[in-house]
């Protein structure tokens, strides 16, 4: 896990969802085990757009689930096709909550 570490770099842009609207580009972070590490969120104001075009660029290879329709990836269970039309990450978690576990800081 995360506690093995003083510095976490995450890929989050405030333009995902209104949970991220206001993410920061470092700040600390509370681990569930009490350490507060680093939290570096390189990519805080870059859009979509930016990041299909560093991706361009810089010959990224994507993955092949975004040409099947998917717009936002994460781990196999939480995953699916979007189910609003304009809402990217409306086929995550199966539309019952906006943010993944792994970013809610720890409140213990």
């Amino acid at each position: 896990g995360l506690t093995d570490y003083e510095v976490w770099f995450t890929a989050l842009r405030r333009d995902q969802s209104p949970t991220r609207r206001d993410i920061q580009f470092s700040a600390p972070f509370k681990l569930p085990s009490e350490k507060t590490i680093q939290k570096i969120v390189p990519l805080a104001d870059w859009s979509m757009k930016d990041v299909w075009i560093y991706a361009q660029e810089n010959d990224i290879p994507l993955l092949p689930l975004y040409e099947k329709g998917y717009s936002s990836i994460g781990c196999a269970p939480c995953t699916t096709l979007p189910t609003l039309e304009g809402d990217d990450r409306s086929g995550r978690w199966g539309g019952k909550k906006l943010e993944c576990g792994i970013h809610l800081q720890s409140t213990g």
